[in-house]
């Protein structure tokens, strides 16, 4: 799902004592587009063609625009990141937080992916030339990187040296002729959640100039 933008824009939960930030931390979330609501639950298709069954309660945090939401305020259309208890077996998800992102804002973050913002799986990296294949579409990608590139990886500053084949990457900038220039790029780690702003980094390392601090993730970030 081509919204990883709008899914930062969110903030998510906040990593704190209630352990919302904590669920998800543990690759105990799952995401999808809802086709159906209920009372305590929505009904969810992922990416992969799965449907479940994300059951809610007085207990669980919904969230949308960074504010508390109502259960009512969740649409057909829209994307959900529910963080809690998964049951693969079952399809469902004993929710402990959702996270909501209007459909307007989910299309027009596939809309703008590969323009304004690409994700995928590093292939190949060429001195200041990093190569993708997408998300989703599976398509090659150059994404171009300088020293005005901010780098981060959780809530950390890296550098270019800390990018791998293999790694997952997103990055935000802009398209130039056949290349993606891009200004932030964030090394994104198994079980990440949808938290946590992009920050200044660096191109180089350690005593060189960083790089310029990173614009909040949205669809003009942040899944």
């Amino acid at each position: 799902m081509l919204v990883a933008p709008a899914c930062r824009a969110q903030e998510g939960p906040p990593d704190g004592g209630d352990g919302m930030g904590q669920a998800f931390g543990r690759g105990n979330g799952i995401r999808g587009t809802v086709t159906a609501a209920a009372t305590n639950s929505f009904t969810i298709r992922t990416d992969e063609g799965d449907t479940y069954q994300v059951l809610y309660s007085p207990n669980t945090h919904l969230m949308k625009d960074r504010q508390p939401v109502a259960a009512a305020d969740v649409h057909v259309g829209d994307m959900l990141i529910a963080g809690g208890i998964v049951d693969a077996k079952a399809k469902t998800v004993g929710a402990v937080f959702v996270v909501d992102v209007d459909a307007k804002e989910v299309r027009n973050a596939r809309a703008a992916f590969g323009k304004t913002w690409v994700m995928g799986k590093v292939t190949a990296i060429h001195e200041l030339k990093i190569t993708i294949e997408r998300a989703g579409d599976k398509q090659a990608q150059i994404i171009a990187v300088d020293e005005n590139t901010s780098f981060r990886k959780r809530r950390e500053d890296v550098t270019l040296a800390d990018v791998k084949v293999g790694d997952t990457i997103s990055a935000q900038g802009a398209l130039h002729a056949d290349t993606f220039v891009a200004s932030t790029l964030r090394i994104m780690t198994p079980g990440a959640g949808p938290g946590s702003n992009p920050g200044p980094g660096r191109l180089n390392g350690p005593g060189q100039p960083a790089g310029s601090a990173a614009p909040s993730p949205g669809p003009p970030p942040g899944l």
